[in-house]
């Protein structure tokens, strides 16, 4: 079984309000992400809420998912990871996606596992015209460094710690890049929609 954590809890300061309930065209960004799991061939979803977590319960319809608290959120990303990772299971591996890119298809998720099942790759990364972007694809052995981060960090040292068996898997779908962080990137938002429809068609 692969998994994947959802990071949901930071406190969306450069956005100004909780990114995870933003509007995108009638469904909460966080509820957006999860979607993207929801019809991919994950076995188990884990989201780590922590700022705004009232509001996040309130507003994101949850089906199945695995949600956990990280009361601890403003000591920064690395904590998400470690709880997100605890409540996987026994999966073979996990992606580690984020709660504000809402525009990954779920056939990326999908190619990416068949590229690990194939490849038994440590490290599975997808690019788009050759940039790297997310979700990221650890095996369970790659677990224990990630446990180990501390700080505001991602998995990024991680990832360059086994840059050897790093396998990146080109993607035709520019989700993968894009994440909104700020009022600005929603605004950009309908440009990327436009473009995403004209890949696709």
């Amino acid at each position: 079984m692969i998994a994947a954590v959802v990071l949901a809890a930071g406190a969306s300061s450069r956005m100004g309000v909780a990114k995870q309930t933003l509007d995108l065209e009638g469904v909460p960004m966080l509820e957006r992400v999860l979607a993207t799991f929801r019809r991919s061939k994950v076995g188990r979803v884990v989201v780590v809420i922590g700022a705004h977590a009232d509001d996040v319960r309130r507003c994101v319809g949850f089906a199945d998912e695995v949600i956990v608290e990280n009361k601890k959120y403003a000591k920064g990303m690395s904590g998400s990871l470690r709880i997100g990772l605890k409540k996987v299971g026994e999966a073979e591996a996990a992606f580690i996606a984020l709660g504000d890119q809402p525009y990954v298809r779920p056939e990326t998720v999908d190619r990416m596992m068949a590229a690990y099942e194939r490849t038994r790759a440590r490290i599975v990364i997808p690019t788009y015209r050759g940039t790297r972007g997310n979700p990221v694809l650890f095996d369970r052995s790659v677990f224990p460094q990630i446990e180990r981060v501390r700080g505001d960090v991602g998995a990024r040292s991680v990832v360059h710690r086994n840059a050897a068996q790093v396998l990146e898997v080109e993607v035709s779908d520019l989700g993968v890049l894009v994440d909104l962080d700020t009022p600005s990137d929603m605004a950009r938002r309908a440009g990327f929609r436009k473009r995403r429809t004209l890949k696709r068609a």
